[in-house]
């Protein structure tokens, strides 16, 4: 009898201790995918970063925007594309019950009509001044 009390608890030991390795080697798994996750988001949101520095800056003075006078203020105060979408997708991942922001001055408008035209962004319905951003995820 006591024999089989010293066999059970060996058996629950190396199972307890399989176990253990186990979930070891699946949490050192996860977290190998999570860093690659991590990784991949940092290498998307670098080559975003550069696209948008390169096909979308900001208009220059003297340019074709000061020519048509599109906007009077000076273009240091204008956001770039890159911060208006960080903006509506803060929002919409923040509080995605109200995603709408108001359009600010510092928005340039061609870059808010490509966004609107393009379905990336939608108006609000009651209020032309509002924007947020389409909900792609869903």
């Amino acid at each position: 009898m006591l024999d089989t009390l010293n066999e059970i608890e060996e058996a629950k030991n190396q199972v307890n201790q399989h176990s253990s390795e186990s979930l070891t080697k699946t949490s050192l798994k996860l977290n190998n995918k999570i860093l690659r996750v991590k990784l991949f988001k940092e290498q998307l949101m670098n080559g975003l970063c550069q696209f948008l520095e390169e096909h979308f800056p900001l208009p220059e003075k003297g340019g074709i925007a000061e020519k048509k006078k599109i906007n009077e203020s000076p273009s240091e105060e204008l956001m770039t594309l890159q911060q208006i979408l960080e903006i509506l997708i803060n929002k919409i991942m923040r509080t995605p019950h109200e995603p709408y922001i108001a359009i600010r001055e510092s928005f340039w408008p061609p870059y808010i009509e490509m966004l609107l035209r393009s379905g990336i962004a939608l108006r609000h319905p009651e209020d032309p001044n509002r924007i947020r951003l389409e909900a792609f995820h869903m």
